[in-house]
């Protein structure tokens, strides 16, 4: 099966380095990524030349870029999805590393009637500027990862930890999901067909906020699941200064559709990866 990675960035070059690396360091490599670029500065296209080069014998990586007109990265990342050649599709953020076995854990539970969900580990800001500074990866459970947890600089713990059995995965209920809040953008996946079939993002949804769940929204109002992959495939995110900010008007404008979508029980969008009248 060929996957495609999409990375969404925006202006955080040495996280989308680490990134890209994780995914060098996996134990299946992607078959392609796409990086999905809201609009940054010549630090980010130089990067990504840069990776272009050095990893191409690794894997090809395709950079997608839009100018920048406030976060529109619903509108980027369709277009990345437009340009994929994978059947199967995966979604991470360019400040994010992927584990060792994130990819083999998502192609593993692949599902062509699911998106697979999964949560992410929170690595403190001086152990993301020690990684940052050295260019180094980090893809698993490390010892130094632990001690950041024990200090409390780190967190999440919990989600770091490879839980594959399935009767310790029931007890613990890592298998339960929420459908509407469950998709979040640094950890998903889903078949192509099934992301054209709900249409894709909406590009009617402003900045940050309910963007993601709504796919995974959109999926269930298809008929389809939302399968959990915590502890099976994790993503570690890198430290930086939060920019969610739930009181907006965008944000309560994406709210509002996101609703409305529940309750109408919308299959679609009509602002999606194509045009619907």
């Amino acid at each position: 099966m060929k996957t495609s990675v999409i990375v969404a960035t925006y202006n955080r070059p040495r996280y989308l380095r680490l990134c890209i690396k994780s995914f060098a360091a996996s134990s299946v490599r992607p078959s392609e990524i796409l990086i999905a670029d809201d609009g940054s500065t010549s630090e980010t296209v130089e990067t990504i030349l840069e990776l272009q080069q050095s990893l191409k014998h690794v894997f090809p990586i395709v950079h997608v870029r839009q100018e920048h007109e406030g976060c529109r990265k619903q509108i980027v990342v369709n277009e990345a999805v437009r340009r994929s050649t994978g059947d199967y599709l995966l979604f991470i953020d360019g400040d994010c590393m992927a584990h060792r076995d994130f990819m083999k854990a998502h192609i593993e539970k692949s599902d062509p009637n699911a998106v697979l969900a999964g949560q992410r580990v929170q690595i403190g800001q001086q152990l993301t500027e020690k990684l940052l500074e050295n260019g180094t990866v980090l893809n698993t459970l490390s010892f130094e990862l632990m001690m950041d947890f024990l200090k409390r600089k780190s967190h999440h713990s919990k989600e770091a930890i490879l839980i594959k059995n399935g009767l310790l995965r029931k007890l613990l209920k890592k298998d339960r999901i929420k459908s509407s809040t469950s998709v979040i953008g640094c950890n998903y996946s889903l078949y192509k067909k099934l992301f054209m079939d709900i249409n894709g993002y909406d590009e009617d949804f402003q900045g940050f906020g309910d963007e993601d769940a709504d796919i995974g929204v959109r999926v269930i109002n298809q008929g389809k699941v939302i399968t959990s992959v915590r502890n099976q495939a994790i993503v570690f995110h890198l430290y930086h200064p939060g920019t969610w900010d739930m009181h907006t008007d965008k944000f309560k404008h994406n709210a509002m559709i996101k609703k409305r979508r529940i309750e109408n029980k919308e299959t679609v969008c009509k602002n999606g990866i194509t045009k619907i009248q």
